[in-house]
């Protein structure tokens, strides 16, 4: 019996989910290339880092398969995906010291592995450094440099939910999911991260 508290797209990700777990390396293929753009995107965007945000990719969608029996498939898979990409960056920011800790609890059970092949074999393709990354904050060259740098001074609870909802387009209850923390707490990091990057860019943008 179909899971209705899904969305047709939730559902069509819980049926390859099914698939991929029964063997079918073409459905894990199939989730790959449907979320490869925006996983990355996420990666770069946290560490600002192309080269890096590939070798996160890479490793998020390891992850996601090693631990796809993990999976509930009554929930939504972008958002459990999103959490795995997101944790791949905290992790990469602290062993470089450019991640303080904030109270909330991120963990994935998923693997460490950061092999560029599935256990299927399946080879992830991941957008070059040469890739534009699209941005919904409107700014000329001149102005982006202080954009990035501002947002690199956030806190770092209120940058991922500026990643994930100005961004990525994520709801707050989306975000909620993927933070795993209610709704209005994301809500409340984003309005703040808003209001301290006006404030970083005042007389800049």
């Amino acid at each position: 019996m179909p899971n209705t508290r899904l969305s047709r797209d939730g559902r069509d990700d819980a049926r390859l989910v099914k698939r991929c777990r029964e063997g079918d390396a073409g459905a894990f293929e199939d989730l790959v290339r449907k979320y490869q753009d925006p996983v990355y995107s996420i990666a770069c965007r946290m560490v600002g880092d192309r080269e890096e945000a590939r070798d996160l990719a890479q490793e998020t969608f390891v992850r996601a398969f090693e631990g796809i029996d993990t999976f509930n498939t009554r929930m939504s898979f972008r958002a459990w995906l999103y959490r795995i990409g997101t944790n791949a960056s905290i992790d990469h920011l602290r062993r470089r010291g450019r991640w303080r800790d904030v109270p909330v609890e991120m963990a994935v059970a998923a693997g460490d592995s950061a092999s560029g092949k599935s256990g299927y074999g399946v080879v992830i393709e991941l957008p070059g450094p040469e890739t534009d990354i699209p941005e919904n904050i409107s700014v000329s060259n001149e102005t982006s440099g202080f954009v990035w740098d501002a947002l690199a001074e956030l806190p770092n609870n209120y940058r991922v939910v500026i990643v994930l909802h100005h961004m990525e387009g994520l709801s707050y209850t989306e975000i909620g999911k993927v933070l795993g923390v209610p709704r209005n707490t994301a809500k409340t990091w984003g309005h703040r991260a808003r209001g301290l990057l006006c404030e970083a860019l005042e007389g800049v943008v």
